[in-house]
């Protein structure tokens, strides 16, 4: 053998030695001491190491022999070991506290859209790469590209979430508390998509009915109520916004979403409150209130139109069953494109939205618990005041599915979903328009959620 391939030889064995010599020193009831790699202790565990006949002669007079080797090093090798050791060091220490993961939604559906057009279409809806880092105990950052495909067909890399993350001492009853400054969450969605999970079928409600999306440039700041609920409902149920006695989130942002440049000068106030009014007796018992106020995000010589929002939402969640019910009034939307038309004032718009949510019991355990039936409803008007028709353009979207939850954050979903619009509706997030008829929109759906 040459000397370099002996050389890479005896250095597996070295190492393969040593966890044999600590597993060694475990199973006699030994403890790894400082100082346990000196000569004097390799040389006695070496000797134990022959007895039970692990190492053959020859192997224990080799490892012998090898072992002296380290006190004939010279000064120059002494340093290039030392300076190795220190860049090991700082490498493992930049990686304290990075987390990289992804959040991925691939789908395949199959139908008919407004238009009367038929679909059979592969797509990714969703493709996260999330960083974090983790500073200190109050200091971190997150950086989230998404995965866009555009009218061309191109897929392309977008910023979602790009902020920093302070963590303020506990003030009182406001506990746990965090503060993200750039392109960070705004307060409802994430909130919701926490209780509802299929957030890889499609949109939320509200987020559904166009009037805004999941994040914004802005700054915001958020917390719990009262400290957390206890580890048991936090292990069974959910760990996400597990405040004692509810959380809130509050913050400013530009008003126009994170995939929009802002065309004016309004800042839009967000905030949310949820109360869980039972901790103890029905912990996942909550009332949640969202509400926002500003300007569309248009530049018009007429005024920017009003954008508000009024939402109320009653949820529950145990282990076994969800159940949401919400109830919306608005004024507008984030684009400014929900308005009567000529005059660009925002339109009155209201809606509601159920949803319920099952575990199936099954004596398989691959299946208990991790096979869910689920259903929802949302009816939204978009001109509630019948400013630009005299009615009959509101929408009606049903849903419903399994979801089969075969590992830790990974879901396949199979689903039905369908809108009906009503005569005058001119479609999601556009003003009713007088006897547009748009016909109902369907799909099949297979979508799978991949994330670690």
């Amino acid at each position: 053998m040459s000397s370099t391939g002996k050389g890479r030889w005896c250095a597996i064995r070295w190492a393969l030695t040593g966890i044999c010599c600590f597993m060694l020193t475990v199973m006699v009831g030994g403890t790894p001491v400082q100082g346990a790699t000196d000569q004097t202790s390799n040389d006695t565990l070496l000797e134990k190491l022959h007895k039970k006949k692990i190492l053959s002669d020859e192997e224990y007079e080799e490892l012998k022999e090898e072992g002296t080797k380290g006190d004939t090093l010279s000064a120059e090798e002494h340093e290039r070991l030392k300076q190795r050791d220190t860049k090991l060091d700082k490498l493992l220490k930049s990686l304290e506290g990075l987390e990289i993961g992804t959040l991925t939604y691939f789908d395949l559906s199959g139908g008919e859209e407004k238009d009367g057009e038929s679909f059979n279409r592969f797509k990714i809806t969703r493709g996260y790469i999330n960083i974090k880092k983790q500073l200190t105990p109050w200091l971190g950052f997150r950086v989230t590209p998404d995965v866009t495909q555009d009218d061309s067909g191109d897929f392309k890399l977008r910023l979602k979430y790009i902020y920093g993350e302070f963590g303020p001492p506990n003030l009182g009853f406001l506990t746990d508390m965090k503060s993200e400054v750039g392109m960070g969450h705004m307060p409802w969605l994430d909130f919701e998509e926490h209780i509802n999970p299929y957030r890889v079928q499609g949109t939320m409600f509200i987020e559904r009915a166009g009037t805004f999306n999941s994040a914004d440039l802005g700054v915001g700041i958020g917390g719990n109520l009262g400290g957390q609920l206890g580890e048991d409902y936090q292990k069974k149920v959910s760990h996400y916004y597990a405040g004692r006695w509810g959380s809130w989130h509050m913050g400013v942002y530009n008003g126009g979403g994170y995939h929009a440049s802002e065309k004016n000068n309004n800042k839009v106030p967000e905030y949310r409150v949820s109360v869980r009014p039972l901790p103890d007796l029905l912990p996942g018992l909550q009332a949640s209130y969202f509400g926002l106020y500003g300007d569309g995000n248009t530049k018009e010589a007429t005024g920017d139109p009003e954008y508000q929002v009024n939402l109320g939402m009653l949820s529950y969640q145990d282990e076994w069953i969800t159940f949401t019910g919400q109830y919306a009034r608005t004024r507008g939307n984030n684009k400014g494109s929900l308005v009567v038309p000529d005059t660009n004032d925002a339109l009155e718009a209201e809606g509601y939205s159920f949803f319920f949510n099952t575990k199936l019991p099954f004596p398989d355990e691959r299946l208990n618990r991790k096979l869910n039936l689920f259903a929802r409803y949302d009816r939204f008007d978009p001109d509630a005041k019948d400013r630009v028709t005299s009615g009959d353009d509101a929408y009606d979207l049903v849903n419903g599915g399994l979801a089969w939850e075969f590992y830790k954050k990974w879901m396949v979903l199979l689903a039905y979903e369908r809108i009906f619009f009503n005569d005058n509706n001119g479609g999601i997030g556009k003003a009713p328009e007088l006897n547009a008829g748009l016909a109902d929109d369907w799909r099949v759906q297979t979508a799978v959620q991949m994330a670690f």
